[in-house]
């Protein structure tokens, strides 16, 4: 990767150095060069237009105070799945040549975290919440952790939350590598802010910092405090998933970011009209568990916000926010058991989406459902885990004061999930290697976003492509090839134009076959031709 040089970075108090020599990473020579401190902050299954400055209802002020003061953008691509989502924004590489293309797995011992880059080019390192992607030596494992991080507080199983009040079974939490157990009280998105906090106000102030703040919420189960949820019953209640919609599609519509005119992707086929629905007080707290949930996320977010102030480090520090897929429609499924619960205490949980049981305490297990998801994604077509927009388009939100030239504004720049680490260790000043250690690296796949923070333009990617779970799609300007799982023989792909129709409802394949053969080789291409470490 080329190193992109952003200039010099003013700070009163971070420099920027290395202790010895560093074998596979390159660092700015220049002894008055300081390097920002990074802060990621990863949302679990939000959906695209979920916070107040994509155009949602959910109150979420100091999300919107960082767009106001940094850059939106309306392109953002995540994998469709947290696994493929995780392992390509911690790698740089697609997630088929990192080795994962569904929830979880291996990391391929050709590939090499952030993490890793960052600590051995002298940044203190930190992850934060749900750390599920694994390397070839097992970040399952706590004691290996500590190898690549410095501090680590949450846990690294594979299933979510499981349950934010309490201890889970199979999916235990650790604390710098010690088992730790969630106090009577706790909550999990409180708990791992607590600790974000504590790291950013005891970093020692001559070295930058990398904070990982992945997340639980808003994943199921729908678990929120009382307080959170009491905020959103009556307006739910009100509204329904259907006026909701209308309400988004307005806002995103004066926001710039649809154009007038944009038909929103119609109700899930699952759903019923809101006023068809028979349990409408259980329906609107189920959404009203969940937005609790991105609001608490949104408390998070003005703590860390408040710690970098009183750290002194909030102008010298990039801020990233993103989701690592759409909201998910998921029902409960397998789990809807009489007395299934995941929590390690044995505690009977009350499973299953069932309208005789109000979501929101520890002892339930319920989801949002596919109306609510809709509402989620709004405008887009489906959910989480497909190629479709409501399943790959995301918020990001980049905020760094010193070295982004125009802010409160939005752009439409195509950005790919992958273009975040190389631009994490293009404004570390860090080369991508050859090799770390005794691995053999595939090249990183993403591009600096360093050059459009800095001018407003860079040059940016050709196509965008997808491969998750069976789900298929290239992205190549405004034209949109896609395939979901097991699609029909006589159809394989549907084609749309992605700048008269960006919710996907006007299939064009059959009157464009030549640009349908012509972008499925594309594909093919890049499925089937790995590139060569």
């Amino acid at each position: 990767m080329k190193v992109i040089r952003s200039g010099k970075v003013a700070s009163a108090w971070l420099t920027a150095g290395l202790a010895g020599a560093l074998s596979v990473a390159s660092v700015a020579a220049a002894t008055d060069e300081t390097r920002p401190n990074i802060v990621v902050i990863l949302a679990d299954d939000l959906g695209f237009s979920d916070i107040g400055s994509y155009g949602g209802e959910i109150r979420t002020p100091h999300l919107d105070r960082l767009a106001s003061e940094g850059l939106r953008f309306s392109r953002f691509y995540n994998c469709a799945l947290c696994g493929p989502s995780r392992a390509a924004l911690m790698t740089g590489l697609q997630p088929h040549d990192a080795g994962i293309t569904d929830w979880t797995g291996l990391l391929s011992g050709h590939s090499v975290t952030i993490f890793e880059l960052l600590k051995r080019a002298g940044y203190a390192t930190c992850a934060v919440g749900r750390l599920d992607m694994v390397t070839a030596e097992n970040w399952h494992d706590p004691a290996r952790i500590g190898r690549h991080v410095d501090r680590f507080f949450g846990t690294t199983g594979h299933k979510g939350p499981g349950n934010y009040f309490k201890d889970v079974r199979n999916t235990d939490f650790f604390r710098d590598g010690e088992p730790y157990s969630i106090p009577e009280g706790g909550y999990k998105t409180d708990l791992i802010t607590d600790f974000a906090v504590d790291f950013i106000r005891d970093s020692d102030r001559g070295e930058p910092f990398f904070l990982y703040l992945s997340h639980y919420a808003p994943h199921w189960p729908l678990h929120a405090k009382p307080g959170d949820i009491a905020k959103y019953r009556s307006a739910y209640r009100e509204l329904g998933w259907d006026r909701a919609r209308e309400r988004r599609m307005e806002r995103l519509v004066s926001l710039g970011v649809m154009p007038p005119g944009t038909r929103p992707a119609p109700r899930d086929a699952r759903a019923v009209p809101w006023e068809d629905s028979k349990y409408q007080d259980w329906e609107a707290e189920r959404m009203a568990v969940y937005a609790a949930q991105v609001d608490s996320l949104d408390q998070s977010v003005g703590r860390v916000m408040a710690a970098l102030e009183a750290a002194g480090a909030e102008q010298d520090t990039l801020v990233l926010f993103l989701s690592d897929n759409g909201a998910a429609e998921t029902a409960v499924g397998d789990l809807d058991k009489p007395g299934e619960t995941w929590r390690s205490d044995g505690v009977a949980t009350r499973s299953g989406n069932r309208p005789d049981v109000m979501p929101g305490p520890a002892d339930t297990f319920q989801t949002a459902g596919p109306a609510w998801s809709g509402l989620s994604n709004t405008p887009f077509r489906e959910h989480k885990r497909t190629a479709y927009e409501g399943g790959i388009a995301s918020p990001l939100i980049a905020r760094w004061p010193e070295g982004i030239k125009k802010r409160g504004q939005w752009t439409r720049e195509l950005t790919p999930i992958t273009d975040l680490p190389a631009t994490l260790l293009d404004l570390a000043g860090v080369e991508y290697p050859d090799r770390f250690d005794d691995r053999t690296l595939l090249p990183i796949a993403g591009k600096s976003l360093l050059p459009l923070f800095r001018d407003g333009a860079r040059d940016g990617h050709g196509a965008l492509f997808w491969s998750i779970s069976g789900h298929r799609a290239v992205r190549e300007g405004d034209w949109k090839l896609v395939s979901p799982k097991d699609p029909p023989k006589e159809s394989p792909w549907e084609l749309y134009d992605l700048s008269r129709d960006p919710t996907e409802l006007n299939d064009l394949a059959a009157a464009e076959p030549d640009r349908v053969r012509r972008m499925e080789a594309l594909f093919l291409k890049w499925r089937n031709d790995p590139p060569a470490p």
